[in-house]
């Protein structure tokens, strides 16, 4: 056998060896890392902190593999649960990827096609309409609602985990996950800012739609999560193309659904507090209401090809079965 051959056969065998050890959960995550890469590398010379991005995702596919390999050699049941929630930190740095990415490869605003769409379906602007309802009570409750889209998820795998139902935990964490990074990367078909740019003023938000005591906080802390520094004289231009769809309408009632399907204790205020999100996006004025229809699409969207997808990998023995991390 000569040294080509010999090279091959270690790798075939370091590839069989990597299959045994990664998750789905991992494979999604190298997945999207891998996308990003591929497109930072294509379009290296126009985009944004491109080696960024590629040395990030270096340093985090080399950490979830060695967690994984290192969790497979002690057998600790601390490290595989941990191999589990590491998604948690990994899912916001694959947003900001995404957002760095959007505007570069496609620089194009699709607002005017979204408020078309709208104006056909409803005859008038929504978030216009929903101003005529405007309380500083509901908006404080409204905004509450609206920054617990990333606390929602959590709540309910922790509910799985504190009831020792670990296999419900790790089937929702998976889905869950699955959608987030599906949703990202459908962030590049229609970039688009939102009605608080197009429709209406939004230096002058806080006096058209003030709140109680928190909202101008909340509302500060949002804007900074979506590329918005306080004092930027032009938010348009740097605001996060995140519009279409709607990734907090899709993500709300995948959670809604899976809470239910999977009977968590917390499904009655997780629907509660997910539908008034829902409605928080238009009447807050950060999405049209075509951004919650292509959401709520992709939602139903996301449990019919997740599980498939799952079993495909198992299949084709790609990954190992979530059984590895409980």
């Amino acid at each position: 056998m000569n040294r080509l051959q010999q090279w091959r056969t270690r790798v075939a065998d370091e590839q069989l060896q990597l299959r045994g050890v990664l998750t789905a959960l991992d494979w999604y995550t190298l997945g999207i890392m891998a996308v990003y890469s591929v497109l930072a590398i294509v379009f290296y010379p126009i985009v944004p902190r491109a080696t960024t991005i590629l040395v990030t995702n270096v340093l985090f596919a080399t950490a979830i593999v060695a967690i994984a390999w290192l969790s497979q050699l002690t057998a600790s049941r601390t490290l595989r649960l941990l191999r589990f929630f590491y998604v948690i930190p990994m899912v916001y740095p694959m947003y900001q990827q995404s957002q760095q990415l959007v505007p570069a490869l496609h620089p194009r605003d699709y607002d005017w096609l979204l408020i078309e769409l709208d104006r056909m379906l409803f005859g008038t602007d929504p978030t216009r309409w929903m101003a005529k309802f405007a309380h500083p009570v509901l908006t404080e409750y409204l905004q509450l609602c609206y920054v617990s889209f990333y606390l929602l998820p959590i709540a309910v795998a922790l509910s799985f985990f504190v009831q020792r139902r670990i296999p419900t935990m790790l089937r929702f964490g998976r889905m869950i996950v699955f959608g987030f990074y599906v949703s990202y990367l459908a962030y590049f078909a229609l970039p688009a800012i939102g009605p608080r740019f197009t429709l209406h003023d939004f230096s002058r938000l806080d006096e058209e739609l003030p709140g109680l005591v928190l909202t101008p906080a909340l509302r500060a802390l949002v804007n900074e999560g979506g590329g918005i520094e306080p004092g930027e004289p032009f938010p348009e231009r740097v605001v996060n193309r995140d519009c279409f769809p709607s990734g907090h309408t899709m993500m709300t009632l995948l959670t809604i659904v899976l809470a239910w399907r999977c009977r968590s204790v917390l499904r009655v205020p997780v629907t509660i507090v997910g539908l008034s999100l829902i409605v928080a996006t238009v009447y807050l004025r950060y999405h049209y209401v075509v951004d919650l229809i292509a959401g709520a699409a992709c939602a139903l969207a996301m449990l019919w090809l997740e599980p498939r997808v799952y079993r495909l990998l198992l299949e084709r023995k790609i990954a190992a079965p979530d059984t590895l991390l409980g």
